[in-house]
């Protein structure tokens, strides 16, 4: 190969580098779309009338939402009052202090996804899978019975699910 063609090859070489290290690659948000909803790989936001999955902030603005905030409060913030803010003062849910003891049973940094479905009688079946730093899976069910205020919705209960 003669020195004119090896240094146009190697310019050729060096422009589609250039272009790779520069060309946008697979969308890392640091951020998501709704907030609210969250997801993320392995939990991708979904929200249809009949199932609602994510790990976002949740809110008070109807019962999947409520389910996201309570479980949200749990695993990112780590608080249980703030767990207890989105349930009523007479809620079937453990205390605050019951539910810190059960946040630190869990490692910092374990991921979760909430898969929430509509029950015929106004519940919400609640699926929750949690993942581990080391990679250990857990998947939880639960029954949880809302109630709306004229401040929002309002967790009542969180249960087993019905035999």
């Amino acid at each position: 190969m003669t020195a004119v063609a090896l240094g146009v090859s190697l310019s050729a070489v060096a422009v589609v580098l250039a272009y790779v290290s520069t060309a946008p690659g697979p969308r890392q948000s640091a951020t998501v779309a709704d907030p609210v909803l969250g997801g993320g790989p392995g939990c991708e936001p979904l929200r249809t009338p009949q199932l609602v999955r994510g790990n976002g902030t949740g809110s008070a603005a109807n019962g999947p939402d409520a389910v996201l905030a309570f479980q949200y409060a749990y695993y990112v913030t780590r608080s249980g009052s703030q767990a207890r803010a989105i349930t009523t003062r007479d809620a079937a849910v453990s205390t605050a202090e019951v539910i810190d003891a059960g946040i630190a049973s869990v490692p910092p940094e374990t991921r979760h996804c909430v898969l929430i479905s509509p029950l015929p009688d106004g519940r919400f079946d609640v699926v929750l899978t949690e993942v581990r730093p080391d990679g250990a899976v857990k998947t939880y069910r639960q029954f949880v019975t809302v109630v709306e205020r004229a401040d929002g919705v309002l967790i009542t209960r969180i249960g087993p699910p019905d035999r």
